[in-house]
């Protein structure tokens, strides 16, 4: 599908790495989740793994653009795979906003919804998995990328109907209307997980569709 020179190769390897530090980062914030929900001791611990991670994909991300501007790909094919980039990036950033902002505001998430805060958690990780997979593949297969464009979008779905069951029960609690709010704002924001990664599927779709024609 694609015919790449060695520069082009070199900065596709440098994407890859990316988009494993931004799984890494994700998956660091899921360990944080985890350990605050639980009570555990070691939860600022993780949170500040979870913002070291996002640093580390942003210094990829910013050497991986750095490559890309000394010229090469054609230039229809960088700017979109720059607006990819950046679109991935932005994954990362919203789960390090969310462990910083639990971890500095003490989040009280009520007992009976700490359960679904970790099933919304985990299905928004995997719509960015699913993406990942669609990015990885759209440079050698285009009919199993557009699958995987497919199954970030369905999680994506999946992601929102939990966030929704999730509001309405929270605020169906005997609980105070200061704790509801700070509550939903961080169901917000990792529900963003998975509509930034749509986004981005969105941003793989085009490329995929250019590349059919």
């Amino acid at each position: 599908m694609f015919f790449f020179g060695k520069k082009e190769s070199e900065i596709i390897k440098s994407f890859m790495k990316h988009l494993d530090a931004v799984e890494e980062t994700l998956e660091s914030f899921r360990e944080f989740m985890d350990a605050y929900l639980d009570g555990r001791e070691d939860f600022e611990d993780l949170a500040l793994k979870t913002i070291n991670a996002e640093s580390a994909a942003d210094r990829l991300r910013r050497e991986t653009e750095t490559m890309m501007y000394s010229g090469a790909f054609l230039p229809n094919f960088r700017g979109d795979l720059l607006g990819l980039i950046e679109a991935v990036d932005v994954i990362a950033d919203r789960a390090e906003t969310v462990a910083r902002l639990v971890n500095l505001q003490r989040t009280e998430f009520p007992d009976d919804i700490r359960g679904d805060i970790r099933k919304q958690v985990g299905v928004s990780i995997k719509a960015y998995k699913a993406l990942k997979r669609a990015i990885r593949t759209m440079f050698e297969d285009v009919d199993e990328a557009a699958e995987c464009v497919v199954e970030t979008e369905k999680l994506e779905h999946q992601e929102d109907e939990i966030e929704w069951q999730l509001i309405k029960k929270l605020f169906s609690l005997d609980v105070e209307r200061a704790v509801k709010l700070e509550v939903r704002e961080v169901i917000g924001l990792i529900g963003d997980i998975a509509d930034l990664s749509e986004d981005a599927s969105d941003r793989v779709e085009i490329i995929l569709l250019k590349r059919r024609v």
